[in-house]
């Protein structure tokens, strides 16, 4: 994984004796790793805020710059004024006093090993995450191709809708720029994780198609089902659905136990198991399990529908939201359930008002 790696690091230390240990870490470090990190070191406010820009992979700052104390919150809220995406390490004897208002940051104190500092910068790396996001990374380099070869020769249409509307050209744009680099990325279910299935955190607490909600009374999951045209808002802050349709997140023992009782044995758990996971049943859509979601499966035979009042009263603020890619998937099979000849046997959960 090393040796063709090379990582930018903008250390910020006033101390010249914990500045060259850093430095000899480093060092060290490479040497052991077959790693190339280069670190630039700065020793005050004045020379870091001259030097930070968008070729660094990720800072160490100390927090004590100066007199006062508390110092490194300046350069942490510059690094956020310029919205430079880049991990940082505060590496100080006053962690305390770092203020994580201004990034996303990890705060460590002096006696941390500088390997395990220069690790993490090294796993972070290898993820892709500052080669995506950073200011010199792929989606930079992606969005300059789009402008280009796309949205430049379409600039004059973009100024008419500009003129009519400036805030609904705007988000126009960004839809048609957002459209053109899926495009460019292709979507590859073979290759994707299970994260790419969701929007975690949700950007805000709107109910749409594929918003994941908790219930107040059992913790239970349910996906909302409505067609997204329903829960647009209006002008009126209301929403056209007069009820939010829910699809339960069932566990596998929970579909297990829909089993007939002659198939509840190891053989018929195993193939309902296999058949669950990779939708090969056409009432359920499994849903990936990852660092912030248990999973389990759309059981689109339990579905309930709740007034939009009781539905506050009785669920959360959307937990996560199923990426539109996977939605369209989700909305599909479920289209192609009910649409089917005949009439699905159904679990049917209506809550009193």
């Amino acid at each position: 994984m090393g040796n063709n790696m090379s990582i930018k690091i903008l250390l910020v230390e006033d101390n010249e004796k914990d500045r060259d240990g850093f430095l000899n870490s480093v060092k060290r470090f490479n040497h052991a790793r077959g790693t190339s990190i280069q670190v630039h070191s700065c020793s005050d406010l004045d020379e870091a805020f001259k030097e930070i820009n968008g070729t660094f992979d990720g800072a160490v700052v100390d927090m004590k710059l100066g007199p006062d104390g508390g110092e490194g919150n300046q350069f942490l809220k510059l690094l956020g004024d310029i919205n430079l995406r880049i991990p940082v390490v505060v590496f100080t004897g006053t962690p305390t006093a770092a203020d994580k208002q201004y990034v996303h940051i990890e705060v460590k104190t002096k006696d941390t090993s500088h390997d395990e500092i220069l690790e993490d910068f090294v796993l972070v790396h290898a993820s892709g995450l500052t080669k995506v996001m950073g200011a010199r990374g792929l989606l930079e380099e992606l969005l300059g191709k789009v402008y280009k070869e796309n949205i430049l020769s379409q600039k004059e249409v973009w100024k008419k809708y500009g003129k009519i509307d400036s805030e609904k050209s705007e988000k126009a744009l960004m839809r048609h720029v957002l459209s053109h680099l899926i495009q460019i990325v292709d979507l590859d279910e073979e290759s994707c994780v299970p994260e790419e299935f969701y929007i975690s955190p949700p950007v805000d607490d709107a109910l749409r198609t594929g918003s994941v909600v908790q219930s107040k009374k059992d913790d239970s999951f349910y996906a909302v089902m409505n067609p997204l045209c329903d829960l647009t808002v209006r002008a009126n802050g209301e929403i056209n659905a007069r009820k939010i349709l829910l699809c339960k997140v069932a566990s596998f023992d929970e579909l297990a136990a829909q089993l007939p009782e002659n198939k509840r044995n190891t053989k018929g758990r195993s193939s309902l198991k296999d058949n669950i996971d990779n939708n090969k049943k056409s009432s359920s859509h499994a849903l990936p399990r990852t660092s912030f979601f248990g999973g389990g499966y759309l059981d689109f035979e339990f579905l309930m529908s709740v007034s939009k009042d009781l539905f506050e009263e009785t669920f959360q603020k959307p937990a996560l939201q199923i990426a539109p890619a996977f939605t369209k998937d989700i909305v599909a099979r479920f289209s192609a359930y009910y649409g089917r000849q005949g009439q699905p046997t159904l679990t049917h959960a209506e809550l009193e008002d």
